[in-house]
């Protein structure tokens, strides 16, 4: 952007030859085609190319006044219409993700069932292979049928075709294995059946640097704990049986109404901190522990200092690795939250190396995608500048951001006016929970965001049956329509292979 304005205007195109009646003659340095935008600098005009003709660029009529345009002033193209489809081909429609590898193995004779296997599924013919008289099942012919893996994860790798003799089966039969077998794999896959634990990283006998010690899975039963952001949401966890709630309120100020239904329900109630802590803003703290509850969801540093009695680290504090996790735990800290950065296999190499009561890890929520100083509410539905004069638009409005494919995601500010945005669809990490307490964890976390209160009370059943053995993850996320994944990206707690 050249310091003579203040916007991108793209590349220059050249400089204008001639003016006609209802065209422009221009010395181009780069190809424009119809439908680009360009612009005339002097005059400020610009518009779409309507046709190109004979090096005379023509415009829709009425769209440009020709007598303002002068011979000699620069051009420029504010788009290209190739271009612009090109780029859109990259971010519409789904995003092709890696597929696994799959080594099969084909065995049989005449008289007997084809049996294919992969990664320890086996699956067998319901008829008999027949001996071929003329067009024998090759090593091409099987990797024709068994490749075809379509929109699956997988793709084939290594065929070892063990059949003996020239046998034939039919096509339908060969379609009807491949289907079985692929649909026993993704099963796998989808529960997180090939996750497990590796080797500490960490070498034994090294003093006080030596990693914690693991914790054992002793038989305790899981607990659950829920945030909750609204009243509704409150009463209706709390009517549920919900023990222990976090609250998380833009409005700190009610903090002490969320405390007393709390004690009334016979729950504890633990209040979240601002994610940032500026300076000057040392009031929040007093504000939270003077509401008189059980501890403070911590969730940034300035609040382990301030706030005193039990405390629970938040995601923000970005427990990566047992260090980091001894480290705050060795401050006082009850246990942390898992951060969001791990994928499943990182989750479980955590557990692994330092003891499970030190965790909990949040199973279900919307993803807060970023965190901005930028107040969307102030900007949009108030002419104040900050809190002290904006009228407080977030109290009484609800804002979502459309994306460009026409997804709204949830807006919310905390006492501070900051912003933060929220993916619409909630997602789970419902596949991979009983791995993380049979290594250990015994917390589980749901976050509420915009439910009401039926909503909020069918998500935490949900999760309570999930617990208990009473429905699979898979009818979990159809029941609640949510993504079967974990933290920062579609494939952070995917196994990819």
């Amino acid at each position: 952007v050249p310091a003579r304005f203040g916007s991108k205007r793209g590349p220059i195109v050249g400089r204008v030859k001639s003016v006609g009646y209802d065209n422009v003659e221009v010395a181009t340095d780069c190809a424009v085609q119809p439908g680009d935008g360009v612009l005339f600098e002097s005059s400020g005009q610009g518009g779409y190319v309507w046709q190109v003709k004979e090096g005379r660029w023509y415009f829709e009529r009425g769209k440009v006044d020709f007598p303002k345009i002068k011979p000699g002033e620069r051009v420029w193209k504010t788009s290209d219409t190739r271009l612009e489809r090109e780029l859109r081909k990259t971010y519409t429609g789904e995003i092709p993700r890696p597929r696994q590898r799959v080594d099969m193995q084909v065995t049989g004779r005449a008289g007997e069932p084809l049996v294919l296997e992969a990664q320890g599924f086996r699956v067998s013919s319901k008829m008999p292979l027949q001996v071929a008289q003329k067009r024998p099942v090759t090593t091409e012919s099987l990797r024709d049928q068994l490749g075809r893996l379509g929109d699956t994860a997988f793709e084939l790798g290594e065929l070892r075709n063990e059949l003996v003799g020239p046998v034939i089966l039919p096509v339908s039969e060969l379609n009807r294995l491949r289907r079985e077998l692929a649909g026993q794999l993704a099963t796998q896959t989808k529960v997180g059946a090939a996750l497990a634990p590796r080797p500490s990283l960490f070498a034994a006998g090294r003093g006080g640097d030596a990693a914690p010690t693991p914790g054992q899975c002793d038989g305790q039963e899981t607990e659950l704990v829920v945030l909750c952001r609204t009243v509704p949401q409150i009463n209706a966890v709390l009517a549920a049986g919900v023990r222990m709630i976090y609250v998380d309120f833009e409005d700190l100020r009610r903090y002490p109404e969320a405390v007393t239904l709390a004690r009334q329900a016979g729950a504890q109630v633990f209040l979240a901190t601002p994610r940032i802590q500026k300076p000057g803003e040392q009031g929040f703290f007093k504000t939270i522990t003077q509401a008189g509850a059980d501890g403070v969801l911590v969730r940034n540093l300035g609040a382990m200092e301030h706030c005193r009695g039990p405390k629970i680290g938040d995601f923000s504090l970005n427990v990566a690795n047992p260090w980091t996790a001894k480290l705050l735990i060795d401050t006082g800290l009850k246990r942390v939250t898992v951060s969001y950065d791990l994928n499943a296999q990182q989750v479980l190499d955590l557990l692994a190396q330092a003891p499970g009561e030190w965790f909990e890890i949040v199973l279900h929520q919307h993803l807060p995608m970023f965190h901005m100083e930028h107040c969307v509410f102030a900007a949009f539905m108030s002419n104040g500048k900050d809190h002290t004069d904006c009228g407080r638009p977030c109290d009484r409005h609800a804002v979502k951001l459309r994306d460009r494919i026409g997804v709204e995601h949830p807006v919310k500010a905390d006492v501070g006016c900051r912003n933060t945005v929220y993916h619409a669809k909630a997602q789970s990490g419902a596949a991979y929970w009983r791995q993380f307490a049979e290594a250990g964890a015994r917390v589980f976390r749901i976050e509420l965001l915009d439910e009401d209160a039926t909503q909020a009370a069918t998500v935490v059943a949900c999760y309570r049956d999930l617990l208990a053995g009473k429905i699979t993850p898979e009818l979990l996320a159809n029941r609640l329509r949510v993504a079967n994944q974990l933290g920062v990206t579609s494939g952070t707690l995917t196994v990819l292979g």
